[in-house]
């Protein structure tokens, strides 16, 4: 499929972990009218995340790494 028959946002999501979820939340708000999905706690991860839309459409979500990641130890599964 070309690039000018594509519906914009279809076909891809795009999954981020960040440090400081908190100051990514802050400027993702900055950078867009509203969240596609407000902060929650992923019942799979236990982690705090939240989706937005980019500038083309493309479904993007945010997690939080965990407090074990974050101290160099792998999360509970």
């Amino acid at each position: 499929m070309s690039r000018d028959n594509a519906t914009p946002g279809n076909g891809l999501l795009l999954f981020f972990r960040v440090d400081d979820f908190d100051m990514a939340l802050k400027r993702a708000r900055a950078l867009v009218a509203r969240l596609e999905e407000e902060p929650h706690a992923n019942p799979n991860t236990r982690t705090q995340e939240f989706s937005l839309r980019d500038p083309d459409g493309y479904y993007v979500t945010i997690s939080a790494f965990s407090s074990l990641e974050l101290r160099g130890h792998e999360a509970p599964a």
